[in-house]
């Protein structure tokens, strides 16, 4: 068994800005073990959802080489790298990024079926383990915060990615949704062996993972 599900090293990223350019972070190392949960965690600005795209296949970095098992991501073609991105990442984005258009079954659905990856029984079990089985029919727009957040996770997570990326999950819930989808993504990560990787402003949230990242002075340290 590998030893990780994503390695980054060496990463630098850096903008070209109007008053010239701007570095975020420089020489990055990162692995990111299975079945592994991790805070990412740092001031607002220094990079850390950057450092998220780049981790997640998104977003390239301006040197240095992000590896998915044993394949160097950004050497691969256009083709191979979608393929990667698709079938073994998800992203619980801020914005919840669902589809205005489709129900909520039919979000939780549109990963899988697009990746063709679609389990039924899986995806019941999902919808049963984050308590949204009442919501099915519904559409986004008339789902609260913390439910459009649960229909997010389940829709990731139905793709069955090897590794799932959550960028400031708990960001804009009050207490008790905060603690209610921290718990479901603790939970998820035991019960589906998904790599777990958070993003996050709170020091009560990061001390619930594994493992603590912070990005600071354009590094990452461990904590």
């Amino acid at each position: 068994m590998q030893d990780h599900i994503v390695k980054i090293k060496n990463i630098s990223k850096l903008f070209i800005t109007k008053s010239g350019p701007l570095e975020l972070f420089t020489d990055v190392n990162i692995t990111f073990s299975p079945s592994t949960s991790y805070a990412l965690i740092g001031e607002s600005g220094v990079g850390k959802s950057t450092l998220l795209h780049i981790a997640s296949g998104l977003e390239k970095p301006s040197s240095g080489e992000v590896f998915f098992g044993d394949k160097n991501f950004w050497s691969l073609k256009a083709s191979s790298q979608s393929f990667l991105r698709l079938n073994d990442t998800a992203i619980i984005f801020q914005q919840y990024n669902l589809i205005p258009c489709l129900n909520v079954k039919e979000n939780i659905e549109f990963q899988s079926r697009v990746n063709n990856s679609y389990n039924s029984e899986y995806i019941e079990e999902i919808i049963e383990d984050l308590q949204i089985t009442r919501l099915l029919g519904e559409w986004p727009e008339s789902l609260s915060g913390g439910e459009q957040q649960r229909v997010a996770i389940a829709r990731a997570l139905a793709a069955q990615p090897k590794i799932l990326f959550a960028d400031e999950p708990t960001g804009s819930l009050d207490e008790k949704n905060s603690k209610l989808v921290l718990g479901m993504l603790l939970n998820i990560n035991k019960k589906y062996n998904t790599s777990l990787v958070v993003i996050t402003h709170s020091q009560a949230v990061a001390s619930k993972l594994e493992v603590c990242l912070e990005l600071k002075s354009k590094k990452v340290s461990y904590r």
